[in-house]
């Protein structure tokens, strides 16, 4: 177990402890949300991550919250056995921390780290709440952990998931009264960082990681086939398609104008130096970056995969959608934007001011109503 203790831990003494339970802090969606909730939770709770391997944070924490992880590395070579065995010791190591840090509720991020929370939760006889962070339908798990998924999830207090589209998933054996929909908060320290006097360049910028339900070749493959004198694509991001990726870029002879960034610090620089947003999924949980890019004010073209884009994009007025693994379509609306700044600047203006709703301070008020609620 390795602890990394807050400062000034005396100042919160008097304030209910809360614990949010993840497997890691590394630089994903989930990762994001958790971080920014936590900090916005210190001036009312004495906040505790507890992680399952001890990776150091990818996104800022306040000094106030206390990390602790149950391990310090994931072994990547467990047989079925040691697998079994690693399951029960997570449970145990997250029980261990509840009981001695005097934890009041704990809320888990993602579905094993979920069951892990539940079954801690139940043995040491204190509410907790649970948060799927993907679209269930469209991203599969294994028949083992679906099942025990059904069985454990009727003892959270809540379950707080990100879109509509996704409650009917859990209808099936959830009560209706355990599902709460609340959307992803934008940081507060991202959205202070967006500077309109930056000078746009010709960029059409595209933040994920790296893999296929992203879809990035999407965008590199409708780009080779437009009209795109001075304008180039940045993708920001890191994941294992980076390789096929490079190599498809090659093939097109686009290396000159298709950039692979890599991960990054500071992803505002992107956000406001980019004149478009494009967003290529094949399905989210809640779509993080093109909430980040509307909030910029970028003019963004999404595909409308469940679930999200359609819920923050109003097509045609705040932005574009097109089909899912449509080229053409994609091809078609990004030329529109491209060669029309007035639609530029009224997308983009309209997009900052949807996004209002998605402010810190009001989706932690939100959460902060479920959290007194279990207490």
């Amino acid at each position: 177990m390795s602890i990394h203790h807050s400062e000034s831990e005396q100042t919160s003494i008097n304030k209910p402890k809360i614990a949010f339970v993840i497997t890691s802090l590394t630089s994903g969606g989930a990762e994001r949300v958790l971080s920014t909730l936590a900090n916005a939770f210190v001036e009312t709770y004495h906040v505790i991550i507890i992680t399952l391997y001890d990776v150091e944070p990818f996104y800022a924490l306040n000094s106030r919250i206390t990390r602790i992880s149950c391990k310090k590395q994931y072994n990547q070579n467990m047989n079925f056995v040691d697998s079994l065995s690693n399951n029960f010791s997570m449970v145990k190591g997250i029980y261990k921390i509840i009981k001695k840090e005097q934890i009041a509720l704990a809320i888990g991020f993602m579905t094993t780290t979920n069951v892990y929370t539940i079954l801690a939760c139940k043995l040491a006889k204190i509410p907790c709440l649970i948060s799927e962070r993907t679209h269930p339908e469209y991203d599969p798990i294994s028949n083992f952990w679906s099942q025990i998924r059904q069985k454990t999830y009727p003892y959270c207090s809540k379950l707080i998931i990100q879109t509509e589209s996704i409650k009917g998933y859990f209808n099936n054996f959830l009560d209706a009264n355990k599902l709460a929909v609340i959307k992803n908060p934008i940081s507060d320290a991202l959205l202070k960082l967006h500077d309109d006097s930056i000078v746009k360049k010709q960029i059409i910028l595209s933040v994920g990681r790296l893999d296929p339900v992203k879809n990035q070749q999407l965008l590199i493959e409708a780009f080779a086939e437009m009209n795109t004198e001075n304008w180039k694509i940045q993708i920001v991001g890191e994941g294992p398609l980076e390789p096929a990726l490079a190599a498809r870029i090659k093939q097109l002879n686009l290396e000159e104008s298709v950039e692979l960034i890599g991960s990054v610090d500071g992803i505002h620089e992107y956000y406001n130096l980019a004149e478009i947003f494009a967003f290529t999924s094949n399905f989210e949980g809640f779509p993080n970056a093109l909430l980040e890019a509307m909030a910029f004010g970028l003019p963004c073209v999404s595909t409308n995969c469940p679930s999200g884009p359609s819920e923050v994009i109003d097509d045609g007025e705040n932005g574009f959608l097109v089909p899912v693994g449509d080229k053409d379509m994609l091809k078609r609306k990004l030329e529109i934007l491209m060669t029309n700044p007035d639609l530029r600047e009224k997308f983009g203006t309209a997009a900052k001011k949807s996004t209002a709703k998605y402010d810190t301070k009001n989706i932690t008020k939100q959460w902060n109503k479920l959290i007194t609620e279990a207490l």
